[in-house]
């Protein structure tokens, strides 16, 4: 019975390889033939080029590991979630600025991330950052997607802009409060050390003399 389950497993697993070898093949197909140097192509990497400048001449040097650490966490949660949903048919992409990730990866690695990135080092209290990250999430829901759709880069089927403007504000707002909470620690905790370094140096030039006055005392006294 066992032997019969991994047969039919490797069968199946066989059948899945050669559809996904196929599938791969097609994109690749497409993406030389049809996609690159495509005016869609074009607008794709003139999108991603401008807001990879756009990123390094905003972003504060003093603030570039932060707002790196949140572009990351944001990068991880909108992947996922373009994983899923290209993986379950809501939306897919005919266009794409490489051919082998089925996912955009203009939007997943930079445009989402490094522009939600910019907002949230440019506006700190909530109220702003919510505020931007609302016109940000809107712009690209019901903006930036119905331009992608008319371009025949984006394919919309069970998806729509609602989803999309939803899925931006919670994505932003959870990485603000894990970012938040890690600078938090991180300034706690450099807090602590040096007050452990003040008080283990004071407890130094505290015990440090008094070797030295116990020989001046016995010198006194000797003489």
């Amino acid at each position: 019975m066992l032997e019969i389950e991994v047969n039919v497993l490797e069968e199946l697993g066989k059948k899945i390889d050669q559809l996904s070898n196929k599938v791969t093949e097609l994109r690749i197909e497409i993406w030389t033939k049809y996609t690159l140097f495509s005016w869609q192509w074009w607008m794709l990497l003139a999108a991603s080029v401008l807001i990879v400048v756009l990123f390094f001449i905003i972003v504060k040097k003093e603030k570039l590991l932060q707002s790196i650490a949140f572009l990351g966490v944001i990068y991880i949660l909108n992947k996922n979630l373009d994983d899923v949903a290209t993986a379950l048919d809501w939306y897919d992409y005919r266009i794409q600025l490489e051919p082998i990730i089925p996912t955009m990866l203009p939007a997943n690695l930079i445009i989402i991330p490094m522009g939600l990135s910019m907002i949230y080092q440019r506006f700190e209290k909530w109220k702003s950052f919510f505020i931007a990250l609302a016109v940000f999430s809107g712009f690209v829901s019901f903006v930036s997607l119905p331009l992608m759709k008319w371009a025949d880069i984006y394919l919309q089927k069970s998806w729509n802009a609602g989803f999309s403007f939803l899925s931006l504000l919670i994505m932003g707002t959870v990485s603000k409060l894990v970012i938040d909470r890690a600078v938090l620690i991180s300034k706690v905790h450099r807090s602590e050390s040096r007050q452990d370094h003040k008080y283990s140096k004071g407890k130094r030039r505290l015990i440090l003399p008094f070797p030295f006055l116990r020989w001046f005392r016995k010198k006194e006294r000797a003489e």
